[in-house]
């Protein structure tokens, strides 16, 4: 494959300036991904919500964080994973096949697993039915590497819009209770990853030709890279899914409720700016300077304000929202809006300058900083939210959050003016998508 004459072919824009061009793609992204977790926090969940009450709602939410820990972990690292082995000439669909299919043993497990243990799910039919939703959502995550590819941001967007509407059918199933309290949401959030999967599947390449399942001669080197992407992405995605999973196991479902509904608004807009980092990236991969002191104290000072800002206007919408869209829950979760929506702005920023960081170091040290960031993690979060319940975590999330941002600021700083690692000169406008999903 040639991937420059792929891009030109695919994107049709090959007649847009650059600047333009990514502007576009930029644009086309966020459109699809607004359309998505639009559709998940005004339509779906509130129905979810309003169907099983506080409690169950919470059990629900810890079930859909394990779904999400498998599918962040395994498909998005995968995904990224066949991004570098088509910036680095070992273009391949086989082995990333093989890789999924063996995973999906390990995501039935954990799937039924949760199930049994949350939900106290033994039937054989629901836990089916869970595994489906599982595997699903798994290949939902790898699935849009397609696009990113071919640099196709139209189907990118189609792709993420056919979700919005299978949640949207999916949301009047558990509203009109169509298949039980027990089966219509699992089929509502299914039904939206199959429409996404089957796009991929009558569109796409990546599931498709005689060696879908066939190892290239860079398969060693491929998994090798799936596995390290696998482990960055699990520890990412344990972070962002661990309040749930640690209110569910020491305190009750109800205060998952509470604590998901305060930080609704900062993880959506930690969501929604991810995008951003493939605009950072891009611009960083064409930078010919010195890492300077006093780049990257002007990068920390305009973080600092960020966080900042999007701290006071996520607590400002969540008044307005939550109130608006979980009225009943609204009481009870207003007193942590404005700690646990900072928590969750400190996390996405953090991640932001490890992006900009990861441009001048070794890739080494993004993984030194995760595992130190999983380790202190369960070390304070336990026990805070053993005894602390959602005060605890809140507090817990905001101190750790901030060590790993203060972490990665220390990093820059002992890294300035040392220059950084080279831009291969054949990197294409792919290895930016890449680099900016590291953190996403």
């Amino acid at each position: 494959m040639e991937p420059e004459k792929s891009v030109e072919k695919e994107s049709n824009n090959g007649n847009m300036p650059k600047k333009m061009r990514g502007l576009k793609d930029l644009f086309l992204s966020m459109l699809g991904l607004v359309a998505m977790n639009g559709v998940i926090q005004l339509l779906l969940y509130p129905s979810i919500s309003r169907a099983l009450g506080e409690d169950a709602f919470g059990d629900v939410l810890s079930m859909l964080a394990v779904v999400s820990v498998l599918a962040t972990a395994i498909g998005t690292g995968v995904n990224y994973a066949r991004m570098v082995a088509e910036t680095k000439g070992r273009s391949a669909n086989g082995e990333f096949n093989l890789f999924l299919l063996i995973s999906m043993i390990y995501v039935a497990g954990v799937s039924v697993g949760a199930s049994v243990l949350i939900l106290k799910q033994k039937g054989i039919l629901f836990n089916l039915l869970f595994i489906v939703l599982s595997i699903l959502s798994v290949l939902r995550y790898y699935g849009d590497v397609e696009f990113r590819l071919k640099v196709n941001f139209f189907r990118f967007f189609i792709y993420y819009l056919l979700i919005a509407i299978g949640y949207v059918a999916g949301s009047f199933l558990v509203k009109f209770n169509v298949f039980g309290k027990d089966y219509s949401w699992v089929v509502a959030i299914a039904l939206g990853e199959a429409l996404a999967v089957g796009f991929v599947c009558v569109t796409g390449d990546i599931f498709k030709g005689k060696k879908v399942l066939k190892p290239s001669k860079y398969a060693k080197e491929n998994v090798n890279t799936a596995m390290f992407l696998l482990a960055t992405n699990l520890i990412n995605a344990l972070a962002l899914q661990g309040d749930k999973i640690l209110l569910q196991i020491f305190r009750q479902g109800s205060d998952v409720t509470v604590f998901y509904v305060a930080t609704l608004v900062g993880k959506i807009v930690a969501l929604l700016t991810t995008p951003l980092n493939g605009v950072i990236i891009g611009y960083l991969a064409r930078y010919k300077g010195k890492f300077t002191k006093k780049f990257f104290g002007t990068a920390t000072l305009i973080a600092v304000a960020v966080m900042a800002v999007f701290t006071a206007g996520s607590v400002l919408a969540s008044h307005i929202f939550v109130r608006l869209i979980y009225s009943d829950i609204y009481a009870n979760a207003s007193p942590y809006f404005v700690f646990a929506n900072a928590g969750q702005i400190v996390y996405f920023t953090a991640g932001t300058m490890m992006v900009i960081v990861l441009r001048f170091v070794h890739e080494k040290y993004q993984l030194i900083i995760n595992t130190g960031y999983a380790v202190l993690f369960v070390a304070a979060l336990i026990p805070l939210t053993m005894y602390g319940g959602i005060w605890g975590i809140t507090w817990g999330l905001l101190g750790v959050n901030a060590v790993r941002f203060i972490a990665v600021v220390i990093l820059g700083f002992a890294h300035t003016e040392k220059g950084g690692p080279e831009i291969p000169k054949d990197a294409n406008e792919n290895s930016t998508l890449t680099g900016a999903s590291l953190e996403s």
